[in-house]
């Protein structure tokens, strides 16, 4: 995998969305040279609501660049740059149904760990200008995921990424998001998500209920 570009954005009012004006930093946009990444994010870059973005689990949000040509071909149009989607690592060879939960990757200094999939809301519709585009992005498969920062480190657009340690469960970053967001998956699905140690404790939470459910002793 190739990190494409590195991607950052301060929070900035957003009016005329579903909800009104709110404050969101997804508007982000390619920068140059190293960037120090730290535990809660890249330097330059922050998030506009706290509840549902950032923190430990979130510190970074990766989409493919594989998966740009897709959405070309589906909009018939350009994005006109690498952070449309409101990632902060667009990168080569990071797709989502391939991407393991709790998987391990080098990024130049930094170590970080695929922590989850993205829930994608009503400020993707209003920055792509289509009423129901989170839908039709959760509905792809294509949603990207969040990083967790086990070392801090400078990142560089062009550096390798390389997969340190997969998890042993073999948990997709798609399989999942289905699971969850569509009931698209089986028992043995939830079990896969559960098993995952690094799952950030809401995907468990879920994942549990599932299980507890089906009436099985884990």
């Amino acid at each position: 995998m190739h990190l494409t570009s590195i991607n950052v954005a301060q929070p900035q009012e957003m009016p005329g969305t579903a909800r009104g004006t709110v404050v969101s930093a997804i508007h982000k946009l390619p920068v140059s040279g190293s960037v120090m990444l730290r535990t809660k994010n890249l330097d330059g870059d922050a998030q506009g609501d706290l509840v549902a973005h950032g923190g430990r689990d979130k510190a970074v949000y990766v989409y493919a660049t594989e998966d740009y040509a897709y959405w070309r071909e589906q909009l018939g149009w350009e994005m006109p740059n690498h952070g449309w989607f409101g990632e902060n690592f667009t990168i080569k060879g990071a797709a989502s149904d391939v991407v393991g939960l709790g998987d391990v990757w080098q990024v130049a200094e930094a170590i970080v760990q695929v922590t989850e999939p993205r829930s994608p809301c009503y400020k993707l519709d209003h920055k792509m200008g289509i009423t129901d585009f989170a839908a039709r992005f959760a509905r792809s498969g294509r949603v990207g995921f969040y990083l967790r920062v086990l070392r801090e480190g400078s990142v560089e657009a062009d550096a390798v990424v390389r997969v340190i340690e997969r998890d042993p469960n073999g948990a997709t970053v798609t399989a999942l998001s289905n699971l969850r967001h569509y009931g698209e998956g089986t028992l043995e699905d939830a079990q896969r998500m559960l098993a995952v140690e690094s799952l950030p404790d809401g995907w468990k939470a879920f994942a549990q209920k599932m299980v507890d459910k089906a009436g099985v002793r884990t």
